[in-house]
């Protein structure tokens, strides 16, 4: 394994305002090196953004959210400054996005899910999430986000075959965010950005409904941003630094919806009487009614239900006899007359 001695960012160096529409099933589409987005599914930007590298890579795209690296020459020896990665193709939002830039402090939830299949080669599995203090830096291209001064990049490794970050940036060991744990890293990437990187430690392969509100939570509560900073993008994509040929995205999303409202408990629920009237709150005091102490229970019995008026059981026991009395004189006055 080799450490990540240099400046790890997967910046998007170029990238142009387009409105991006559903790009469904359609035919594979190539793009090599550029940063230039290609569209899929979603409205998701796609990126072969080789960046760092005088080597090759390529990314072929249009199948749903799917995209895949189909070719590369990168290797430890193609690095325009002798240090990692060379490129970070990826998915992601574009400036476009709708749903962006929204506050750190906004209630909304904000979950992803991302699903790849790993390849031979040095390189790392990261989520790059965007942040900064002027909204209005969120969606320019001269100069793009990252040069714009005072943005924050948190990175959320997924694994990392044949590279590691730099022992030197360690700032946290065994950080809990959500339900798992990771090795907390911080550097300075080349235009002045502070960089965190959440290097979980149990790798996988694929995240599903994967909340990102609780590492921004967590970058500001350790002093890295204000929560009256922005979330400007998020991306998903791999840090390559040698070869990555068959990388793949097999499903990428992003969804911001509303907070999470609790669920209600009884105390302070009006519940509906036996009429449909909302009676009083419940209430948890001892003077609250409860079940009987000998075993009866709150729910009416059969024994339980209302007896028959005696006059309307009167008349119910006697109407048989005045009908057959009837019955009898009717026969009785016909048989009478023939």
């Amino acid at each position: 394994m080799r450490s990540l001695l240099g400046v790890v960012t997967g910046a998007v160096l170029l990238s142009s305002v387009v409105t991006a529409s559903d790009a469904g099933a359609r035919a594979l589409e190539e793009r090599c090196n550029t940063g230039e987005p290609g569209f899929v599914a979603g409205g998701y930007a796609v990126q072969a953004n080789r960046w760092n590298s005088h080597g090759e890579i390529c990314v072929t795209y249009g199948e749903g959210t799917s995209w895949t690296v189909s070719r590369s020459s990168l290797d430890w020896g193609t690095l325009q400054n002798g240090a990692p990665p060379g490129a970070y193709p990826n998915i992601g939002t574009s400036i476009a996005e709708e749903r962006l830039p929204l506050r750190v402090d906004s209630p909304q939830d904000i979950r992803t899910t991302w699903d790849i299949t790993l390849a031979e080669g040095d390189y790392n599995a990261s989520y790059d999430i965007w942040y900064h203090p002027d909204q209005g830096a969120c969606r320019s291209t001269t100069p793009h986000i990252v040069a714009n001064g005072g943005a924050l990049e948190i990175m959320i490794w997924l694994t990392s075959p044949g590279i590691d970050p730099s022992p030197g940036w360690k700032v946290a060991d065994g950080v809990q965010v959500g339900d798992r744990v990771y090795d907390l890293y911080k550097f300075t990437g080349p235009t002045g950005q502070v960089g965190l990187i959440y290097d979980m430690r149990e790798s996988t392969t694929r995240i599903e409904n994967f909340a990102l509100k609780p590492f921004a939570d967590d970058a500001a509560a350790r002093g890295y941003q204000s929560r009256e900073a922005y979330l400007c993008r998020v991306q998903a994509g791999f840090e390559v630094t040698r070869n990555g040929t068959g990388l793949r995205t097999n499903e990428f999303s992003l969804d911001v919806g509303p907070a999470a409202q609790p669920t209600p408990g009884l105390e302070g629920v009006p519940l509906p009487d036996r009429n449909g009237t909302p009676s009083g709150t419940p209430s948890s005091s001892s003077e609250a009614q409860s079940p009987a102490d000998d075993g009866s229970s709150a729910t009416p019995a059969a024994s339980d239900e209302k007896e028959t008026p005696e006059p309307v059981r009167f008349l119910l026991l006697a109407l048989p006899v005045v009908a057959g009395v009837a019955a009898s004189a009717f026969w009785w006055r016909r048989t009478g007359r023939r």
